[in-house]
This record gives structure tokens, sequence and C-alpha cells, in this order.
């Protein structure tokens, strides 16, 4: 029963999320222009506006009206000259060739300017591809009409961001909520006996990136609206984001270390009460998200059996003294604040309840990771020692060998399969590409299977245009979140649209069947021509998370016994602190799955990490005591020594990253 509860709450979240009413959005500006035009008698232009639409929406991403505005500015004349450019390249191998080279590394180097730059270079590649394909006759008028979809979609989205403005931002800050409870959630692995303590912090690593680049996204929305920065609703927005980021702080804060909690609390059996309520906290948070803005006066009562156990926590501190009452005491604490916290949250949906947010008008910008810009951006990439280089050479190579290979192969006009699978699989590191080539080739394998499969037992052409209709939602409801069912549900939408127009079915599966696992082929052995240099970027992460521990650290220790407190030093430190860490866990992540990687000896790197996580927690635990959101200020001697263990630690963090560093 709660299996069905917990599915059934995870497919209402992903239905009623903002990727699915993009999704939506996308089907609607990419059919409706076409079914138009193709009842005028226009085939061929109904295709290929479709095609400029719907890979148009690929290159929005969440955001702002100033966001929108600079999606359609770069991608509206970038796609019109990149179609022109491979239309008029198609007459002759000698222009192509080149072409597909020098525009792999071209479209790949714009990521240097950010995700949403990065992106429509991206679909610049698919979008040459998917010229190779079509193969115009006429370069200037399909290109003109690829032009038009492009700028129909964004006419579409701008208006849409104008209706409403925050739609992006309110969408990332329910996101938030839902990801703090599973974050929760898994915080309660560290406080069972029967898993290692360092698969414990692996799982909050991971989890840790997720909430940093949600947070991150937030602030990024948030504090670049100069009008929301003066509107009536700039308290309640910003009463959501710091609500949303000290909560991160209360569900991170330790007083303790977990090893320290397992050994004292498992022999009085204190430990299932702590699972429990942590669990009811992330149901409680959940629905922080659930009932956003819905609120009614008697949501403010705590659960019953969040006191029941939580009485029970207290009974037994009650029983004890020394080091046990104090871990007890620090828990009880802790969990209080958290109920607190979102007692107050709660509330200041309807009533305004202020938050302690003291971060002027003008530090905003110091919170935001603005995208580097100009000529020395792109001079500060143009070295081997970085990720974003090697790989757009990588992708160059790829190109030009994936153009070679359709040359020498019948169907020419298919290769745009290698090239497509290659723009979509290929990544930096091996392991991702690793992981998009298994996706895209089992999603292909089972959507020409079902694709087949439908094209023979439906013969109604409107039936199955509504069939293709269905998959594009498909494809697009899932194109973020789970790439396999995404690759999938195009398959299907491809093989029925293609049988419809073409009819010769069994020919193009056997060529996209073929091409698709060439492309694939290539991205995989890629990796070997031109490698990335992770290791040493992992390596500069590590001596960071040093660095930036010990920052935040040393300001939490000065804060503690000054008479002024600045909360924005203290955020600040603990974002960019948090931020490295979020790095620096998803640099080993994929590090530990590179080819020659797996029999290394990981378990210094590891224990660094396990470290790292700790020490921040027990640094964010330590600023608790700086901030008006806990109350019960102990002892000062109590904080000395706590602030003496902590040094400690840092001190072994550091010894950890020179032996680290001396080893690889």
């Amino acid at each position: 029963m709660w299996n069905f509860k917990a599915l059934s709450r995870r497919i209402f979240h992903f239905i009623s999320g903002e990727n699915s009413g993009d999704a939506l959005r996308n089907v609607l500006t990419s059919i409706v222009p076409s079914i138009v035009i193709f009842y005028w008698g226009h085939l061929d232009i109904a295709i290929t506006v479709g095609v400029g639409a719907l890979l148009s929406s690929l290159t929005d991403l969440p955001g702002n009206r100033k966001d929108k505005w600079k999606s359609a500015l770069w991608c509206i004349p970038l796609f019109f000259i990149s179609s022109v450019a491979a239309a008029y390249a198609l007459s002759s191998p000698w222009l192509l060739l080149p072409l597909l080279v020098v525009a792999a590394f071209t479209c790949t180097m714009l990521s240097i300017f950010g995700a949403r730059i990065g992106i429509i270079g991206t679909l610049m590649l698919i979008l040459i591809s998917f010229v190779i394909g079509l193969w115009p006759s006429d370069p200037v008028s399909f290109s003109l009409e690829i032009t038009a979809g492009s700028i129909w979609y964004y006419l579409v989205s701008i208006v849409q961001v104008y209706i409403s403005p925050y739609r992006s931002l309110r969408h990332a800050l329910l996101d938030g909520f839902r990801s703090m409870s599973a974050l929760l959630r898994a915080k309660a692995l560290c406080y069972d006996e029967q898993i290692p303590i360092e698969t414990a912090y692996r799982e909050l690593g991971r989890l840790h990136i997720l909430v940093s680049e949600q947070q991150e996204a937030i602030r990024f929305l948030l504090l670049r609206e100069k009008k929301l920065m003066h509107a009536e609703d700039r308290k309640f927005w910003l009463n959501q984001t710091y609500g949303l980021i000290d909560l991160y702080e209360l569900l991170t804060a330790l007083d303790h270390d977990y090893e320290s909690i397992r050994k004292t609390l498992g022999p009085i059996n204190g430990l299932e009460d702590i699972q429990k309520i942590i669990g009811l906290i992330a149901d409680a948070i959940e629905t922080l998200a659930k009932n956003h803005r819905n609120y009614r006066s008697n949501s403010s009562s705590t659960d019953p059996a969040v006191n029941a156990a939580l009485n029970r926590l207290i009974t037994l501190r009650n029983q004890h003294v020394g080091e046990t009452a104090s871990i007890l005491s620090a828990i009880i604490g802790n969990i209080q604040s958290i109920l607190d916290f979102i007692l107050q949250i709660r509330n200041g949906f309807h009533i305004d309840i202020k938050f302690h947010n003291v971060v002027k008008q003008h530090e905003y910008k110091h919170f935001i990771s603005l995208p580097p810009k100009g000529w020395t951006a792109v001079k500060d990439q143009l070295t081997l020692r970085s990720t974003l280089f090697p790989f757009a050479l990588r992708l160059a190579i790829l190109f030009g060998l994936g153009g070679l290979v359709g040359l020498a192969l019948p169907e020419y006009r298919y290769t745009y399969w290698i090239l497509l699978t290659i723009a979509i699989v290929a990544r930096p590191g091996f392991a991702t590409t690793q992981k998009r080539n298994y996706q895209r080739i089992i999603g292909t394998l089972t959507g020409l299977l079902l694709g087949l499969l439908l094209s023979h037992i439906i013969s109604d052409v409107s039936v199955l245009l509504i069939v293709a209709a269905i998959c594009l939602y498909g494809f697009f409801l899932f194109n973020k979140p789970n790439y396999l069912i995404s690759v999938l549900f195009i398959t299907v939408a491809v093989v029925t649209a293609l049988n419809i127009y073409d009819g010769n079915i069994d020919d193009i599966l056997g060529s996209r069947i073929v091409f698709t696992l060439i492309g694939s082929l290539l991205a995989a052995i890629g990796y070997f021509f031109i490698p990335t240099q992770q290791t040493k970027d992992m390596l500069k992460l590590a001596e960071s998370v040093v660095h930036n521990n010990g920052i935040y650290f040393q300001l939490v220790t000065a804060q503690l016994k000054a008479y002024n407190i600045d909360i924005y030093a203290v955020r600040l430190a603990r974002k960019e602190a948090q931020l490295v860490l979020a790095a620096f866990s998803d640099a080993i992540n994929q590090l530990q799955k590179e080819p020659g990687n797996k029999k290394k000896d990981w378990s210094n790197i590891n224990k660094f990490h396990a470290l790292a996580y700790r020490i921040n927690s027990l640094i964010v635990g330590l600023a608790m005591h700086i901030t008006p959101q806990n109350q019960s200020v102990p002892a000062s001697i109590q904080l000395e020594d706590r602030s003496i263990v902590l040094d400690k630690l840092l001190t072994q963090l550091d010894q950890l990253s020179d032996s680290i560093q001396k080893s690889s």
C-alpha cells in the first residue's frame, strides 16, 4: 500500500511539473502549424516548419523573460545560418565534410557561454544532421522555412512567459521542497546501523548535487528579476527562497557525527524513533510543495506520530546523562527547529512571517553564478587542460568520421542517423557517454519493435497520426528526466510518421538500426581519441573543498564571537562551500566509472568525500547558533570544544587532500 501511494505521488508530481506543461506546448507548437500548412497542400513545407519548431523547442530551457529573449535572439539566426550552410554543402562531399568538422567544433565550444547557449549549439548539430536526411532541393527556401518554425515557436514561448512570468521560479521552488524531502529520506540511512556510513554519505552526496543545482537555479531565476525585487510579490518570493535555503541548512546541520550517534544511541534503541521521525518530517516537507499557497488555518498542528516519537526521545534523554544526553538533546533540538521552521513556511504562505533576510539589494549579485562573456572566456578554454576544448576536438573528429562512413555506405541520406546519434550520445566523460549509448540503443530497438507492431496493427492514417502525436508528447515529457523512455517514444513517432509518408518501412528500419549502431560505436570509441583530463579537475576540486570549508569555518567561528552578525557573509560562504562539494561529488562519480578506474584504489578519495561532507554538516550545525532560527544557545565552552574538534577534522581533510594529490 505504501509503495502504491509513493508511486502515485511520484506520478502526480511528474505530470504536474513544469516539464509536463512544456511538453504539451512543444507538441502543439510543432504540430499545429504543420497541420495547417499540410491542409493548404504543402506537405514538404509543413514538415520543414514542424522540424524548425520542434528543434527550437528543445533549445528553450526554463527561465524568465530575459532568458527567453536571449534564447530566441541566438537560436533563430544560428538555425538559419547552419541550415542554409548545410543545405548548400550537400552538393559536394568536399564541402560537406569540412562543414561537419568545423560545425561540430564551433557548436560545441558555444557551451563556454553557459548551458542556454550550449544547448543551442547542440541543436545546431542536430539540425545539420536533419538537413542531410531531408536533402532539400532549394537551400534558401528550406532555411527560411526552418527559421519560420523557429520564429513561430519562440513567439509562443515569449507570449507565455509574459502571461506567466514566474512560472519557472514557482516550479523550481516546488521541486526544491520535493528534493529536500528526498534528501531527508536519504539522511535516515545515516541512522541505520545496517548500512555502511560511507554508503550513506555517498547517497547524501548524490542528492547534494541535485539540491545544489536546484538552489543555483532558484537564485538565478529570482535574483536577476529586477522588477520582482521591487514589486509587491517580492516579499513572498524572497521568503520562499530563503525558507527553502534555510530549511536545507537545518536538514544538513549536525552537532555530532553519525559514527558517534550510531555508537551511542544504537545500544539504547534510540535510532529507530529518529528514523521514523525523519520519514514523517520528509512527508511534511513534501506537503509544502503539494499544498503551495493553499494551507488552512488548522495546518499548524503537528503529526501525532511525530509528537509520540519525539516524546519517546525526550523520555530517553531524561534517563541518561553525559554524551548520550548531549547527543539526544542536539537531535531533539534540531528536530524541533525543523518542525518550527516548517510551520513558519506554512504560515508564511498566508501571513506575513518575516524570515531573517538581511541580504541587501546590491549584494544579490554575489549569490548568482553568471556564465562568462567575451573573447577572454574563449581563450581560457583553448587548452587541453580544460574539459570543453578536448571534447570539441573529439566531436569534430567524430563528425568527420561519421560523414566519411556515410559516404562509403549506400543510402547516404540516412547518414544523418550516424551524426544524430553522435551529437546526442557523445559527452565529455566516458561514463555519461556509455550511459547515453545504452539508453539510445535500448530505446531505439524497443521503439522500433513497438512502432513496427503498431504499423501492422493499425491501418487507419488518422489513428496513426494520433499515435505519433502522443509519442511526440512522450518524447518531450521524458526528454530530461529519462532519456531511454524519451528515445523509445520518439522512435515510435518517427517509425509511424515515416510509414505514413514513405511506406517502405522495412528498408527504413534496417537503415536506422545499422546507422544508429555505427553512431553509438563511434561515440563510444571517440573517448579514447582525445580523453578529457577529469582527474586534474577532481584534484583541483579537492583543494577547493578544503579551502572553501576552511573559509566557512573561520567565518563561523569569528561570527560566534561577534556582536554584529553578518548573515550575508555566512550565507555566501556556505553557498561556496556546498557548491564546490557538490562539484567534487559529481567529479568522483564520473571518474570512478571511467575505463580502467574500477580497479583503482578509491579508499582515500572515498574517505575524503565522506569526511568533507561530515565537516560541512558540522560547520553548518555550528553556524546554526549564530542565526535566529535556533534560540537555545549552548554554553560558550561547548561551542569552543566543537570548534577545536572541527579544526582537527579540517587538518585531517587537508592531509587526505595532499595524499590524493601525491598518489594521482
